[in-house]
């Protein structure tokens, strides 16, 4: 409002110095003259014209203050309902929601007040105006032989108290406006920074990865991902108490920061989970700093309430591959981390983008074997044993727990089928067990035949199968299952001079929202589809 006051200062000088401007003026009458017919007004009141004049301008400078005043809340405004909805997305688990809540109803209130700012500043500018508009027009119908200069001080005095005033409302926006903007750099921090571990949250990992997956395509430049669990962490708080659960991954949190190499960004992933985020860093030195980060961990011990109590963790590391986007990325990373758990914990593997090995094991080309004489003859299989030999019910659940969590991480689906060889009681008992081995051993060769090397076939229960398929849909499951009911049925056992025709009910389910293991493979015993029974 500089601009405000330096003309209000020259109209002020002119208005004290009245009679000597009038007689300095003589010579640019023309000037005035010409002024005058500008504003409408006789040129014989020159200071009259000059004040006009300088009103114009006054309120053009005000009318731009004003306007760039309001275009920097409107700015802010939509900047805070931005950060509010991208907000709305970030759903790591109940702590991150609850933290959410508050966020939102901060910036709800921030962008409340800057209306409330908005409109009383709308407010004072339309009186302002509305006031300097009236001067002006007293100015205008003052008769002829009027005394311009008492009239024009007058004024100057009016406008030189109002605008004193305005500047005051306008510093103390200025200074709201200034607090607001502080307090959404503030939330924008808190928004994406993990409350129990200060750590960077789940919004601003995935925006990291997003901003290295970017460089990686466009300029080459390389980074890896770590991930790793707090080992047995639900067994730990249902033993220690939760209480005890958040000072621990509090600890882990900062362990975290204080071994990582500056430039790599620690994160909470959620729950018990972690990862760090290495831009500029292959697989070879991101190995290194695993380790690094499994070490501290093992060695560091949380003192609660008098007691100590002692950690590990289980990790695993892989590097962007060319192509890979963020899913593929963390799901290697991820796998790395299960392979730990499968190798005993407190350990790290690394995903070659093939396989997972451990930390301090490299990737080489196998050399090839030497020639080896032929294996003795393999006694017959006994019947039954490709039945026994699937994996338990114990195995089953814990694989299809474990695909479960992954997809509702990854957004990727998972289908089961659930196979039953129909009446296959009432034909135990008829033909005995040894043909029930029999006709369980063709039900898994069948089966076995449409699977993949990713898919998971086990034993349920004696007559009982469950075909584990990730990444497939129910509708796509319910065909695999369809196709192994065909072929079972086209293609009878020879039973001495009989033909034994097998007929299987099978049922398909997909992963839910809150399910687990038992309540998908309830739900495809629930959709059994009849089948023909078994005949001879």
């Amino acid at each position: 409002m500089d601009a405000t006051y330096l003309c209000a200062f020259h109209a002020s000088r002119s208005a004290c110095a009245g009679p000597k401007l009038v007689a300095a003026c003589d010579a640019r009458r023309r000037r005035r003259e010409q002024l005058g017919r500008e504003f409408g007004r006789p040129a014989s009141r020159p200071l009259t014209t000059l004040f006009l004049l300088t009103m114009n301008y006054l309120l053009i400078d005000i009318a731009l203050g004003i306007t760039a005043l309001l275009l920097g809340v409107a700015g802010t405004l939509l900047y805070v309902r931005q950060t509010g909805a991208a907000q709305k997305t970030d759903r790591a688990d109940d702590d991150a929601q609850l933290q959410q809540v508050y966020q939102n109803e901060r910036a709800a209130m921030a962008a409340q007040n800057l209306r409330d700012l908005a409109e009383n500043m709308a407010s004072d500018v339309g009186a302002h105006c509305r006031m300097v508009s009236g001067i002006s027009n007293e100015l205008g119908s003052l008769p002829a032989d009027a005394d311009d200069g008492k009239a024009v001080a007058n004024a100057v005095s009016k406008i030189v108290s109002a605008n004193a005033d305005l500047q005051k409302r306008l510093e103390e926006a200025e200074r709201k406006i200034a607090a607001q903007a502080e307090e959404i750099r503030t939330q924008q921090s808190e928004a994406r920074t993990d409350s129990l571990t200060q750590l960077a949250n789940r919004r601003a990992f995935d925006d990291e990865v997003g901003r290295n997956l970017k460089a990686f395509q466009s300029e080459g430049r390389q980074f890896s991902l770590m991930l790793f669990d707090v080992d047995h962490f639900k067994k730990f708080n249902d033993t220690h108490g939760h209480q005890a659960g958040d000072e621990v991954l509090r600890s882990v949190g900062t362990t975290l920061k204080r071994v990582v190499k500056s430039g790599d960004v620690p994160c909470r992933y959620g729950g018990e989970e972690f990862a760090v985020i290495m831009p500029g860093t292959r697989v070879a030195d991101a190995r290194v700093a695993a380790e690094r980060v499994r070490q501290a961990i093992e060695d560091m011990t949380v003192t609660f309430e008098g007691k100590p109590l002692k950690v590990t963790a289980s990790i695993g590391v892989a590097q962007v591959l060319s192509s890979e986007e963020a899913p593929a990325l963390i799901r290697r990373a991820d796998d790395g981390v299960y392979a730990s758990k499968k190798a005993g914990r407190n350990t790290g593997q690394w995903h070659t983008g093939v396989k997972c090995l451990p930390l301090d094991m490299d990737d080489v080309v196998p050399k090839a074997p030497e020639p080896k004489p032929e294996p003795a003859p393999k006694a017959p299989e006994t019947s039954g044993a490709r039945y026994r030999k699937l994996p338990d019910k114990r195995v089953l659940v814990d694989e299809l727990t474990r695909r479960i969590s992954e997809g509702h991480r990854y957004g990727v689906p998972v289908s089961i089928v659930r196979l039953h060889v129909a009446e296959f009681e009432q034909l135990e008992q008829t033909y005995g067990e040894a043909v029930g081995d029999l006709v369980l051993d063709s039900v898994v060769s069948f089966t076995r035949a449409g699977l993949r090397e990713m898919d998971l076939l086990a034993r349920l229960g004696r007559g009982e199968l469950v075909m584990l398929l990730p990444g497939t849909k129910c509708e796509d499951a319910l065909r695999a299952g369809l196709r192994v009911q065909s072929a079972l049925a086209s293609a009878p056992l020879p039973m001495g001079g009989k033909e034994l025709r097998l007929a299987v009910e099978l049922g398909a389910a997909d992963s839910q929202p809150n399910d687990t293991a038992g309540d998908m493979l309830d739900r495809a015993k629930q959709r059994y589809a009849p089948a023909e029974p078994v005949a001879v």
